[in-house]
């Protein structure tokens, strides 16, 4: 049987391995099999996971993977550049960062799905108003809190019917 800690994960892309390697390298930290298929898991795993999604993939892997190393591994990746932290209802998500373009997020406050959207009119508006008043932009969020269409539509009232 081949686990998680016993075999070299091959599947995470090689451009995201290779940034953390030089990561870890600059940071006198150590490559590790737990590192690289937690890696591979969350890459796999595609947008806004939770520790609490992440643990149950690489558990299936790698049982002797407990939460710490989960959570301490995505601070890691978000140091290295690799990964985005979002903070959703007091429950952190992370989404892949490396080589994607910009994207701001509408979260449903009912259900917990998050859409992501890219608008260059609000990015053009963002600089101009930044350029108005002479303020450099580093970076930003933009996140907008509401309710998905699903949800909103299980929010309305039926209508009655007259008799």
């Amino acid at each position: 049987m081949t686990t998680a800690a016993s075999r070299t994960p091959a599947a995470a892309p090689r451009e995201e391995r290779q940034v953390l390697t030089e990561y870890l390298v600059r940071q006198g930290l150590k490559r590790s099999a737990q590192r690289e298929a937690i890696l591979e898991a969350f890459l796999k795993a595609g947008q806004h996971v939770s520790v609490e999604d992440l643990l149950r993939i690489v558990k299936r892997r790698d049982p002797q993977v407990g939460r710490t190393t989960i959570y301490r591994t995505l601070k890691l990746f978000q140091e290295a550049g690799l990964a985005s932290e979002l903070l959703l209802g007091g429950e952190a998500r992370f989404e892949p960062l490396w080589n994607r373009a910009h994207h701001d997020h509408f979260f449903c406050a009912s259900c917990g799905e998050i859409f992501e959207f890219q608008s260059p009119e609000i990015e053009r508006l963002q600089d101009e108003i930044a350029e108005g008043i002479g303020f450099t932009i580093e970076g930003h969020r933009h996140n907008i809190f509401g309710r998905c269409r699903k949800c909103s539509q299980k929010a309305k009232p039926s209508p009655s019917r007259a008799r």
